[in-house]
């Protein structure tokens, strides 16, 4: 049981950060961003083109990537693309339909969330490639093996809450974001540019999806369909959690990640996707501000 936990905490720490960019979207926009777990899959992919891998996809099948940077500096390289990427998909994306009545803008990003799914797919294909550990290593904690790579993962997690926390509460640009959110028109009036202010959401949402990717793809694959996947994780993680908190949304993704686990290891691993399905419609009906959501007036 202890090992479920801690292999569940190791996946949750994922769908917290793939959650976090769900939340920092929604608090800075007031949209959900549908094409956040395409987004996922870019990670890994990206980080392996810019370490020297091979492309698969049906136009460039075999080539070699001509580019041929160490681990850290591809992965520094790949984060910093997808902060470049997030704006380029806010301008592209979002930004066009703002001002539309209703959902279009919602339908904007299920589009782009399309376009990210069969672009990638042209260029490395539709199945998975294996992933090169980050860190190799293990250690003996009582009755649990720990992986490094297991820690690292939940101490990135830890430092994109508190970040994003800190970020929100205290600096000018993460108090603008929540204020263009809240009424945009009023935050223009008071000189706050929530065009720049909605760029830099995006752009860091991007980073962190980009960040979730290369953390899971040794565990998992890079590419195919385990971003649309985790997507789906990351969002029931931050409903069940609450969308409105950065704690909350990472709180609730792990829970999903342990119970996952532990049904999987208890009874059968089908039986792990209906069960975060009925703990997400139960917390719809019974609490829609999510389990760790503080109480409103």
């Amino acid at each position: 049981m202890a090992q479920f936990i801690m292999d569940g905490l190791t996946v949750g720490g994922v769908y917290g950060l793939i959650a976090l960019g769900f939340h920092l979207v929604l608090e800075s926009t007031g949209l959900i961003d549908f094409a956040h777990g395409e987004k996922v899959s870019l990670g890994g992919l990206v980080v392996l083109a810019l370490s020297g891998g091979a492309f698969q996809g049906s136009a460039v099948s075999g080539v070699s990537s001509p580019i041929a940077l160490p681990m850290p500096i591809a992965i520094v390289m790949a984060l910093a693309l997808g902060f470049g990427l997030g704006i380029a998909y806010e301008r592209l994306v979002v930004a066009p339909t703002m001002q539309a009545p209703g959902a279009v803008s919602i339908m904007a990003t299920l589009g782009g969330g399309l376009f990210l799914l069969h672009g990638r797919g042209i260029v490395w294909g539709q199945h998975g490639l294996p992933f090169p550990p980050l860190i190799d290593g293990a250690f003996v904690l009582g009755p649990v093996q720990v992986q490094i790579q297991s820690l690292c993962i939940l101490g990135a997690t830890a430092a994109a809450v508190l970040g994003l926390d800190w970020y929100f509460r205290h600096t000018r640009y993460g108090k603008a974001m929540i204020a263009a959110a809240t009424d945009s028109a009023a935050a223009s009036l008071v000189g706050i540019d929530t065009g720049r202010t909605r760029m830099l959401a995006f752009g860091l949402s991007f980073t962190l999806a980009v960040l979730a990717g290369i953390l899971i793809a040794p565990i998992t694959l890079a590419g195919g369909t385990v971003g649309s996947a985790l997507g789906l994780k990351g969002f029931a993680g931050a409903v069940i959690g609450g969308l409105g908190s950065p704690y909350a949304v990472v709180g609730g993704s792990l829970l999903i990640g342990v119970l996952e686990h532990v049904i999987s290891g208890l009874t059968s691993y089908g039986y792990r996707d209906p069960t975060v399905s009925v703990l997400l419609i139960g917390c719809l009906l019974l609490k829609p501000s999510g389990l760790f959501a503080a109480r409103r007036r």
